[in-house]
């Protein structure tokens, strides 16, 4: 496959201001190395927090870590791969040898860094380079068949909102199935109660998740009426409006929980005001599990933690230690999100397609890099 020399690819400036631009295309810089033609890059959630100025965004950089693409070239210790290989990629990468990667936690890993921040370049571009390939990549599942409604740029949820759903989820079913105090049966998940707060795109890949295990109390909080429309479609038995209904979650909680609170808040937003709606919606020993990259002091003090023996699990998804289970369940369940990617576009569109997505005018957006 002839390689081109040059590429599109988007680059944060500041804030508000991301470009379409020519870039060299990326080399093979060390022996672990692969290069990928990319088809299909999305934009994330966690793209707007630098976007909006919210944290210090990477200046120069090409950004943009959910991406899928074909392998064009692969470093000298490259073994599981080879030339042609369609792969999916991990939005982290981790070296697969350290204490925090064989133990599960490769979101911890000692080389780890996400792709389209400081120092390593992102997948929202033509060609991106992927370090320690072989801990990072994925053989992309077959997607033939008369079974599947969707076509391969549906495996863009698994380079990090739907592996990152299944986590908070996961949190989620751990503490309920081994939490001495809890009422419910390990496994019985029906007469759980659980808060989800956020329902864009990780929020709804978790409640879909959250219906596959059983759960049948799903509380889903958020602002946005369309995205409280498909919490619904994915499995919420209620939704609640804060914009509009400012006083029916704490009704809720008085009416049918007995006063008592969540068994589990999964928290998919990371705002101040959202972690202190977890912790004042939580019962007393239960567990908020919480996927939002905050940027502000925590909403509450180690006092209330103690006064109220709270659980709180904070943190980036262990993605890599985590991926083929998760693409267990999506390839289950993936059907069900054959609407879910509502914008698909051309990478010289990036300013109106972050516009949008920044103003909740689309649900998720993808660059098609296939034309």
């Amino acid at each position: 496959m002839t390689i081109s020399k040059s590429m599109k690819a988007v680059v944060f400036h500041d804030k508000y201001d991301i470009r379409t631009e020519i870039k060299d295309v990326p080399k093979i810089q060390n022996e672990n190395d692969a290069i990928l033609k990319v088809s299909y890059s999305g934009v994330c959630g966690t793209d707007l927090h630098s976007y909006r100025g919210h944290i210090k965004g990477p200046t120069g950089t090409i950004i943009g870590h959910e991406f899928l693409g074909e392998i064009v070239e692969i470093g000298s210790n490259v073994t599981k791969f080879k030339v042609g290989d369609s792969v999916l990629s991990n939005f982290t990468i981790q070296c697969g040898e350290c204490w925090y990667c064989k133990h599960g936690y490769s979101g911890q890993c000692v080389i780890t860094n996400t792709f389209g921040k400081i120092g390593l370049d992102g997948g929202q571009a033509e060609y991106v380079r992927v370090p320690y390939a072989e801990n990072t990549l994925i053989k992309k599942p077959e997607n033939k068949g008369s079974e599947s409604e969707v076509d391969d740029s549906i495996y863009l949820l698994m380079a990090d909102i739907f592996v990152t759903g299944y986590y908070g989820v996961k949190k989620i079913i751990d503490f309920l199935s081994i939490n001495p105090t809890a009422t419910i049966k390990a496994q019985d998940f029906s007469k759980s109660t659980i808060l989800q707060i956020g329902a864009g795109p990780v929020g709804l890949c978790a409640t879909r998740v959250l219906k596959h295990f059983g759960f049948k109390n799903i509380v889903v909080v958020d602002s946005v009426p369309s995205r409280l429309n498909e919490a619904i479609k994915f499995g919420a038995t209620k939704v609640i409006n804060f914009e509009t209904e400012s006083n029916e979650l704490s009704r809720y909680i008085e009416q049918e929980t007995n006063g008592i609170g969540f068994d589990a808040v999964l928290e998919a937003v990371g705002a101040s005001s959202a972690q202190r709606t977890a912790f004042d919606s939580v019962r007393r020993n239960g567990l908020i599990s919480s996927l939002g990259m905050g940027h502000t002091d925590l909403p509450f003090t180690s006092l209330d933690c103690y006064l109220k023996n709270v659980n709180i699990s904070f943190g980036r998804c262990h993605a890599a230690s985590l991926f083929h289970e998760s693409l267990e369940i999506f390839e289950h369940v993936k059907n069900d999100f054959k609407d879910f990617i509502d914008y698909k576009t051309s990478i010289d569109n990036s300013k109106e397609a972050f516009d949008l997505f920044d103003k909740h005018k689309v649900n998720k957006v993808i660059f098609d890099l296939t034309k």
